[in-house]
């Protein structure tokens, strides 16, 4: 998101991210962090390159607006990474079968 808090680039479609975000992997550049921890860092790299405000992430899946566990667990390690790394999180959003939906922090906390 932009500073007028507008849809800004790129948008970086990703598939097949891990079952669990709070997995250990180790990363050349970041060594032994959990995938959540590069999802974010990656994100925060490229909102300064961008020069963008925010990021903001949609959570694509099969199914109905109703959170899952995965959900849960996905938006809870990415806020608690961008708190961690001080990336600015707008928001997350679950797009499911039937439209979209926001998370809100009591969603998965």
């Amino acid at each position: 998101m932009d500073d007028r808090r507008c849809l800004g680039g790129p948008l970086t479609p990703t598939d097949d991210y891990p079952e669990d975000p709070n997995e250990e992997v180790e990363v050349d550049d970041l060594g032994v962090v959990t995938e959540a921890h590069v999802l974010l860092h990656r994100a925060g790299m490229l909102r300064e390159t961008t020069g963008n405000a925010s990021v903001l992430f949609a959570w694509e899946r099969i199914g109905g607006s109703a959170l899952n566990a995965a959900d849960r667990v996905w938006a809870r390690a990415m806020a608690e990474q961008a708190r961690a790394l001080d990336v600015p999180l707008r928001a997350q959003f679950i797009v499911h079968a039937r439209g979209g939906r926001q998370l809100h922090p009591d969603d998965y906390l």
